[in-house]
């Protein structure tokens, strides 16, 4: 039931789905909108998007700027993590989805983040978005100032990433 779930939504296709399956969800978000899939993914069932469960900082221990951001997603395309090698920065819009009030987590520092804690607690407080460097390029706050973008830090080595697969907006 799950692949035909996984298949819908259009994120994998028919064998990768059953594949994906073979592990099934180890876990949920207390609501059912997020699936663990036990192989280092999150699944948005709202956004039909595709989350890497841990972020830049708890894979590396190191802050990155958009560059180096795009370094990190090279890398994790040459490895195929999680069997992918698709995986992007996320849209501004795709990364303010992540941040909700109602959803408590702690940062690498343990302040308070508005993601669901389905997501490790030890990320960053947000994540760089945009493929394409200049005004879409800013970096999405998950803390207290309600996903707050800050641009013009393109080149500055202190901000977070957090990959995304999966649709486009």
């Amino acid at each position: 039931m799950v692949w035909a779930f996984l298949i819908t939504l259009n994120l994998f296709s028919p064998a990768q789905a059953e594949d994906a399956t073979q592990r099934k969800p180890v876990g949920q978000s207390s609501d059912g909108r997020f699936l663990d899939m036990g192989n280092g993914t999150i699944v948005d069932s709202e956004t039909q998007l595709v989350w890497m469960k841990q972020d830049c900082w708890q894979m590396e221990k190191r802050w990155v700027s958009w560059y180096s951001a795009q370094e990190f997603k090279r890398r994790m395309n040459n490895k195929k993590f999680a069997g992918y090698n698709d995986w992007r920065l996320p849209t501004p819009e795709e990364a303010h989805q992540l941040y909700d009030r109602r959803r408590r987590n702690l940062d690498k520092d343990g302040d308070k983040i508005f993601i669901d804690r389905i997501f490790p607690q030890g990320a960053g407080w947000g994540t760089w978005t945009s493929e394409e460097k200049g005004d879409q390029a800013v970096v999405v706050s998950y803390k207290d100032e309600g996903g707050q973008t800050y641009q013009n830090k393109i080149t500055g080595q202190d901000a977070f990433l957090r990959l995304v697969r999966g649709p486009s907006t």
